[in-house]
């Protein structure tokens, strides 16, 4: 008997963008895309670290510490930066998120309690993203334009939800290495599509709580991010990044990025963009 095999997963209605290049038609458009989980980190899937005070401090250095250089790397190098905030980190450190927006940067929808909307029902979903939503708009008078996915988990439900609440862009799924389209009932939504590569969690990743952690050397993640920023300068197409404030945000890391920005500099042929103007600029192509 021969059986003939159905695939079933999970797809949606996605489009490239033929010849994606920057506004001034530069072949790469880089992205500095920093994840400001804080506590949320933390707290997301396991509530019990919420008197673990170890923890919460690693997750709240990003704020407390390391947020006020990395907003001195930008305004040092003159590199716009895009800022995924849970709306539960708005909350609990208004004034740190309030100095992003003063400061002219982009703030970015990254849930509530950084859910996973993988485990999450639409309603519960559905409810992430206003909670979300207010908490931004109690910081920056305005609703935020795109979000990036907590986990790296999304839904086609979850892309369908984006649209009808009118947002711009995701920043979480890994299809091309170029902007592209997502066609949903409720209209299109860029997709700037990112990479584990790009992840520093993949490299420095950690928490006293459970008690694990990676402590590669900074060398390492230059040699990994500069390697694949030179790999899309030759093909084109977006180096977006998901940096986290507690890991890329220490010291000798910080002081690494800028030798790694300078070098993105000195290539040429780079636009530079906040998540935001990547895709208000890549709607305008479609």
């Amino acid at each position: 008997m021969t059986h003939r095999f159905t695939p079933k997963h999970a797809k949606l209605a996605t489009r490239p963008i033929p010849n994606f290049r920057g506004p001034k038609g530069e072949k790469v458009a880089v992205a500095i895309g920093w994840h400001l989980d804080a506590e949320s980190g933390v707290l997301a899937a396991d509530m019990k670290p919420a008197a673990h005070i170890t923890a919460l401090g690693e997750a709240a250095y990003g704020v407390l510490t390391a947020l006020p250089r990395i907003l001195q790397l930008h305004k040092d190098t003159g590199v716009p930066t895009s800022f995924f905030v849970p709306g539960y980190v708005c909350d609990c450190h208004p004034g740190p998120i309030g100095q992003i927006a003063s400061a002219g940067f982009e703030i970015a929808h990254h849930g509530y309690m950084h859910e996973n909307v993988f485990y999450l029902s639409d309603d519960q979903q559905r409810e992430a993203f206003a909670q979300g939503n207010a908490a931004i708009q109690r910081i920056t008078g305005a609703l935020p334009r795109g979000w990036s996915a907590p986990g790296w988990s999304v839904r086609p439900s979850t892309v369908d939800l984006m649209a009808e609440l009118g947002m711009l862009y995701d920043a979480s799924l890994m299809d091309y290495d170029t902007p592209y389209v997502i066609d949903t009932p409720h209209g299109a939504l860029i997709e700037l599509p990112t990479s584990m590569v790009l992840d520093d969690w993949e490299i420095f990743g950690g928490s006293p709580y459970p008690g694990s952690g990676i402590n590669a050397p900074a060398e390492a993640a230059y040699q990994i991010w500069k390697e694949e920023f030179d790999g899309i300068r030759h093909y084109g197409g977006l180096f977006t990044t998901t940096f986290h404030p507690n890991l890329t945000g220490r010291p000798g890391r910080l002081l690494m990025l800028y030798r790694l920005i300078e070098h993105m500099q000195r290539s040429g042929d780079v636009w530079f963009a906040s998540c935001e103007q990547v895709a208000a600029h890549a709607k305008t192509l479609i």
